[in-house]
């Protein structure tokens, strides 16, 4: 089951990586589907990482838990314990 926070930012990451390529894409002039279709793709290409990403700084016990063992998570989790939030 996917946990309401994981959720949420795929989501946001996603809409937010989605709507940027969009409104550049209009703003230089390309003003077809295609646009759109380039917004989608890299949204979904680059949201769900980062949001997967984001998730692990946020929640590191909680990845620890489920495995997460993947490089780049392991040093966000390393900055995550040394940033004075989460402490």
């Amino acid at each position: 089951m996917i946990m309401h926070l994981r959720l949420f930012l795929i989501h946001i990451w996603v809409a937010s990586i989605g709507g940027a390529v969009v409104i550049a894409g209009l703003t230089m002039g390309y003003v077809t589907a295609a646009t759109f279709i380039w917004g989608a793709v890299l949204g979904l290409v680059l949201g769900i990482p980062a949001a997967l990403l984001n998730w692990v700084y946020l929640r590191p016990n909680r990845s620890r838990e489920i495995g997460w063992t993947w490089p780049v998570a392991r040093k966000i989790r390393a900055a995550a314990k040394q940033h004075p939030s989460t402490r």
